[in-house]
């Protein structure tokens, strides 16, 4: 408890400030892009669409900018000398970034796409048709026959974004967001390139595996079983790494 109000009370202008200016972005964007659509309301293709872009976006900011402390010594040994085991702390971290844009976030969105939609409505002889709040959850069926499975796939996909920037701020004590990003971006080059000389120079493209063969998923269900394990283990691994780093910060 400690934590958290320290937290609210030397950071509650700064998150009002934040709040304010995401909702300011999404009504403007949101409005620019009705305008050119000659001021056709949005419908629920375009709220999803923004709905993943803003919090994405926004969420991963935010998220990079975890255990603020760190930016310098003196913040980083006023922090450490707080009251709270680490596992304590970590946990703060966790929630006050990971846990309330996943609530907080998606909700400032819905409520803004109302009012922008509402607003502009006023100017136009179009009817604004409001979205139900359950859609900023909701994910229609598709086909497969295992539906539990994709879900895990996109919630183990967006969470992963915010794990690896929360790991990176935990890491990195200047930039950490930049940082993260650039070593990424690294990463992702390698692994293609050695991923495009095994496939093509290689000749495992060319490789058809029986369909008994373990752990190489060989149709749509199995795909999305196979992804949404090494996901889930990512996220994982990384809070494993996150909390490490915090714990030798304490030593």
């Amino acid at each position: 408890m400690l934590l958290w109000r320290q937290h609210f009370i030397q950071n509650t202008q700064m998150l009002l400030l934040a709040a304010g200016a995401y909702i300011g972005v999404i009504f403007f964007i949101l409005s620019f892009a009705q305008l050119g659509n000659d001021l056709v309301p949005h419908d629920l293709e375009n709220f999803r669409g923004f709905l993943l872009g803003f919090v994405g976006v926004f969420g991963v900011i935010y998220v990079g900018h975890s255990f603020p402390a760190f930016r310098s010594k003196e913040k980083s040994i006023n922090y450490l000398m707080v009251p709270g085991s680490v596992l304590e702390k970590f946990l703060f971290e966790l929630l006050s970034r990971i846990g309330i844009i996943l609530i907080l976030l998606p909700f400032l969105y819905w409520i803004t796409f109302h009012l922008q939609g509402y607003f502009l409505t006023m100017f136009s002889e179009y009817v604004f048709k409001p979205i139900g709040f359950e859609f900023l959850t909701g994910i229609e069926p598709t086909q497969i026959d295992d539906f539990a499975w994709l879900a895990f796939v996109i919630v183990s996909a967006v969470l992963l974004g915010y794990v690896l920037a929360f790991t990176g701020a935990a890491m990195f004590s200047k930039q950490p967001l930049v940082k993260t990003l650039f070593a990424l971006a690294v990463i992702m080059i390698a692994y293609s390139g050695v991923a495009f000389i095994v496939i093509e120079h290689l000749g495992v493209g060319k490789y058809d595996p029986p369909d008994v063969m373990w752990l190489l998923p060989n149709n749509e269900v199995g795909a999305f079983k196979f992804f949404s394990i090494v996901l889930i283990a990512a996220n994982m691994i990384m809070l494993i790494v996150a909390f490490r780093k915090l714990k030798e910060r304490e030593a």
